[in-house]
């Protein structure tokens, strides 16, 4: 199987790539660190997002202290 479909079992509803990061980002692991790492890090999300289909947070990242996956806004 795939990492793409076992990655599924994370996934979580959000409006967008930015809405995903503004929800599930740990405030020290995002807003903490500034406009330019938020800028970067959207960006990287977005490209994941584009190239795999999905993008994730990793579980020390993310404000449900488990990883976190969104597939973009029809996947939900």
């Amino acid at each position: 199987m795939r990492l793409y479909e076992l990655m599924k079992e994370y996934i979580v509803h959000a409006k967008s790539v930015k809405d995903f990061c503004e929800r599930y980002h740990t405030r020290a692991a995002y807003h903490d660190r500034g406009t330019e790492y938020m800028e970067y890090d959207l960006k990287s999300h977005e490209k994941e997002l584009k190239e795999d289909g999905y993008t994730m947070i990793p579980q020390g990242s993310s404000v449900t202290g488990k990883p976190v996956t969104f597939y973009g806004c029809k996947a939900v």
